[in-house]
């Protein structure tokens, strides 16, 4: 009977463990602009576009792409034709299964096309 229940409270400790080391993440985040745009630079607004991409890392060895929010801003200002996008907002989720981790990230935004008159920013 003893033996019964260590055996019992070892089962629901790994299983406790399993769910502390497992979860979900999620972020919002927003910005204004995906390049510097200065006083004296002009852009043409082409409309909404969006973009998203995913993947996953087995062992912290990530399989295509590396940098998911870069490949789904990419994606989406190709989508618009122009060169930048403003009034960007990305939703980045991550799912954590002890050795395998999946994410996956959708960028919103307005497609511009941006032409710079002024210095160059650094």
């Amino acid at each position: 009977m003893k033996k019964n229940i260590q055996n019992c409270l070892l089962a629901v400790s790994g299983c406790f463990m399993l769910l502390i080391i497992t979860g979900c993440t999620s972020v919002i985040t927003i910005s204004p602009s995906t390049t510097p745009i200065t006083e004296k630079d002009t852009y043409t607004k082409y409309g909404r576009v969006s973009g998203s991409s995913s993947g996953s890392m087995i062992l912290g060895i990530p399989f295509q792409p590396s940098e998911p929010s870069r490949a789904a801003r990419d994606v989406a200002i190709k989508n618009g034709k122009g060169n930048a996008m403003i009034e960007v907002t990305e939703e980045y989720n991550m799912l954590n299964l002890l050795v395998v981790v999946f994410f996956w990230t959708k960028v919103e935004g307005t497609a511009v096309q941006i032409t710079h008159a002024g210095e160059e920013i650094e």
